[in-house]
């Protein structure tokens, strides 16, 4: 199906937190780029068309590369996909960089290995450590209150994230 068949089922909305992804192990530039790029263009795209005051809050990763002429496959790709997502005209747009998100008691998407390696590199890496409750509380924060930066690092997420509505 495509997503223009949709469109009326997504009218009215205010925000958007597009959180979508894959990891590019195993994969070609190509695919990666089909998967991560075209799919987060046509899908914002499409929504900006029927929500021309939507916020788009876009889930990208540490380390995206905005120049999209590094080494790294992965950051040329999610940095292209923030530069041409920041020129579509949404009433705000935001780009999300967390590194390692701690999983939450309970999670069932989490293999254990990661849970255990999580929680030795929380105390390794505690600056480039984040919740899925601040990462998800940031979002919303910034789509009531704005934010100062289209980019949000870790750091800022943490700042956002704390933020409430004056």
């Amino acid at each position: 199906m495509k997503i223009n068949e949709y469109k009326e089922q997504l009218k009215g909305y205010d925000a958007c937190f597009f959180c979508a992804g894959i990891s590019s192990v195993g994969l070609k530039e190509k695919e990666y780029t089909v998967i991560t790029y075209d799919t987060s263009m046509i899908f914002a795209k499409t929504l900006l068309e029927v929500n021309p005051n939507i916020v788009f809050n876009y889930v990208s990763g540490r380390s995206t590369d905005s120049t999209e002429k590094g080494n790294v496959m992965w950051a040329r790709v999610k940095g292209k996909t923030e530069n041409d997502l920041m020129k579509l005209g949404f009433k705000a747009q935001h780009n999300f960089r967390p590194a390692l998100m701690l999983p939450f008691d309970g999670q069932k998407s989490v293999k254990p290995i990661f849970k255990l390696m999580a929680n030795i590199l929380k105390y390794i890496m505690p600056k480039a450590t984040l919740t899925l409750s601040q990462v998800g509380q940031a979002m919303i924060n910034v789509v009531e209150n704005g934010y100062s930066k289209q980019i949000l690092e870790v750091n800022d997420i943490r700042i956002a994230a704390n933020e409430t509505n004056k």
